[in-house]
Parts: C-alpha cells; sequence; structure tokens
C-alpha cells in the first residue's frame, strides 16, 4: 500500500509541475505578444514635451500673425483662440460658434486674416480682433481646405466639398472654378513658390501638386510616408512641410519642393502646422491630443514648457 501511495505522490508531483510549466508557457506567450503589439506601436512624440495642452474637443487650424512674433492663432470647431506668448497659453477671440477649420493669414496685408471651415467663411480686416462674414457666389461654403497668396492677400483658393477647388481674386466675394478632378479629401490647402504651385493635403489619399494655379493635380510620389495630413509652404525658405499618417506617422520638411524629405523629430498624428512669416525657424505643431509643439531653430530641437 505505501509504494502504491507513493506512486500517486510522484504521480501528482508530475502532474503540478506539467499545470505550472504550462501555465508559466501561457504568462510567457502573453507577455512575448504584448511586448510585439507596444514595440510596433507608433510612439506620439518619443521624449518631445508639449509647450502646452489644448482642451478643445477637436483641432484644426494654426496661423502665424504677420506683424507679432509670438501672436499665434488656433482654430477649432468652435471658434478661433489666440496665444500672445508663441503657444505657451491660450485665450478667447471674438470669434466664436464657427468652424474655424483653416486659417490665412498673408504677409503682404498683416490686417487681412481669413477664417474657412464648415458652413463658414469670416474675414477680418483688423488682425483678427474683429471678424465678418463674407457674402461670396460659391456654390457651397462646406470648405474643407484653404488658402491666401502671401504676396496678394485678395488672392485666395478654397476647395468646396462637393464641387471643386475654386479661386477668388477680391477676397472671397467672387470666385472662378478651377478643378472638378480634385484629391479625395482636400483637407489642406498651401500656396507654393508662386500662385501657380499648390499643394493640397488629401488624408489618406496623401501630397498632391498642381503647377498651374489648380487646374490639374498630381500625387506626390516622393511623399515620406502614407497619407497626409497638413502642409505648409515657406516663401522665406522655401520649405515645404507635411505630416503623415503612416506607419511612420509624424512632421517631415523636403527643401526641393517634394523630391526628398527629412523629418523632423516628431511623430505621431499631426494635425496642424504654422511656420513664422517673421521667423521661418520658429515652428508650431498641433497633434490630436491637443499638445502643442514648438521650434525655434527650424525643427532641430524642440522646446520644453
Amino acid at each position: 500500500m505505501s509504494k502504491q501511495k507513493e506512486r500517486i505522490r510522484k504521480k501528482k508531483q508530475q502532474e503540478n509541475r506539467s499545470h505550472r510549466l504550462i501555465v508559466l508557457g501561457i504568462i510567457l506567450m502573453l507577455v512575448a505578444g504584448l511586448w510585439i503589439v507596444l514595440s510596433n506601436r507608433q510612439p506620439r512624440n518619443n521624449s518631445v514635451p508639449p509647450i502646452s495642452r489644448l482642451t478643445t474637443r477637436d483641432f484644426h487650424s494654426l496661423a502665424f500673425s504677420p506683424t507679432e512674433p509670438d501672436t499665434i492663432f488656433f482654430g477649432h470647431h468652435n471658434g478661433l483662440l489666440v496665444s500672445q506668448n508663441a503657444g505657451k497659453d491660450w485665450e478667447p477671440t471674438t470669434l466664436s460658434d464657427a468652424d474655424a477649420m483653416a486659417l490665412a493669414a498673408p504677409l503682404s496685408n498683416p490686417q487681412i486674416m481669413y477664417a474657412a471651415g464648415h458652413e463658414v467663411f469670416y474675414k477680418s480686416t483688423d488682425a483678427g480682433r474683429t471678424w465678418t462674414i463674407v457674402t461670396t457666389d460659391l456654390p457651397g461654403l462646406d470648405i474643407h481646405g484653404f488658402a491666401v497668396d502671401p504676396e496678394n492677400a485678395d488672392r485666395v483658393y478654397a476647395h468646396v466639398v462637393g464641387f471643386g477647388i475654386f479661386s477668388s481674386e477680391d477676397g472671397g466675394i467672387k470666385w472662378t472654378k478651377l478643378s472638378d478632378t480634385v484629391p479625395p479629401s482636400a483637407y489642406n490647402l498651401a500656396v507654393g513658390e508662386n500662385p501657380e504651385s499648390l499643394f493640397v493635403a488629401a488624408g489618406q489619399a496623401g501630397l498632391w501638386h498642381s503647377l498651374d494655379g489648380g487646374q490639374t493635380w498630381a500625387k506626390v510620389n516622393q511623399s515620406p510616408d502614407e497619407g497626409a495630413v497638413a502642409v505648409t509652404y515657406v516663401q522665406a525658405n522655401g520649405n515645404l512641410y507635411v505630416t503623415t499618417l503612416g506607419d511612420a506617422a509624424g512632421l517631415y520638411v523636403s527643401e526641393d519642393n517634394g523630391q526628398s524629405w527629412k523629418a523632423m523629430g516628431l511623430k505621431g498624428t499631426l494635425l496642424a502646422i504654422a511656420v513664422s512669416p517673421l521667423d521661418p525657424n520658429h515652428i508650431v505643431v498641433v497633434n490630436d491630443q491637443g499638445e502643442v509643439f514648438a521650434s525655434r531653430d527650424g525643427g532641430v530641437t524642440w522646446l520644453d514648457k
């Protein structure tokens, strides 16, 4: 009987050891799977610290003042905020309850500003202090992309959802249709080195370029990553900036009109970018969490609070 008990005891020990090994194997598999998921996840911005965090429900557009180097405007679905200290603190403006999906402030006339969005088209003639609705002959006002010629405050471009891309030479009152065949989901428009050169960030459809003032468009095949969210061109130095959506989502710059690109050290989903017309090394970016990032040296380093 004692030998039988000993055999039973050893059998139970073996069974317990097998159970422990199975449990340990399952734990190791779960840990390995979690490590793979985390290692493949796109880090938001690595160790880059934000200078502030916006608390609005969405994050759409940024624009520098053409005359005040530390004044920055931020547009969202419910209006416009302004920072007087380069993006560290934000306060409301007189433009509220309006979708400021796109902002434009031409250097040629610092008093002029535009704000456009879903059923919204406003203009300011006093540098953003007050705003008036612009009465236009556009076929619709669901404007998903808007830009102004930096050298001509009256020449503006708009992508009207369902109707195409239009241009105006009188500040947005009378418009001329440029193209029906626009890139899908044209979220962001930018004027390039001259009024004939236009760029559009078209979401998952990527970055597109027109060389004839918006009449025809071609995809920029040398894009640094999949998709394009925000795009801006800097007249002072010829730099083209774009934010992307793919596995390497982040901020990129091109010094040759989109032929080659360099990563700027910011990663994640970046929804808006602005570069100061007074100092092309001053860059401000906001991501999908409302975090605001700033650089004073052209993106070589990013500021802390």
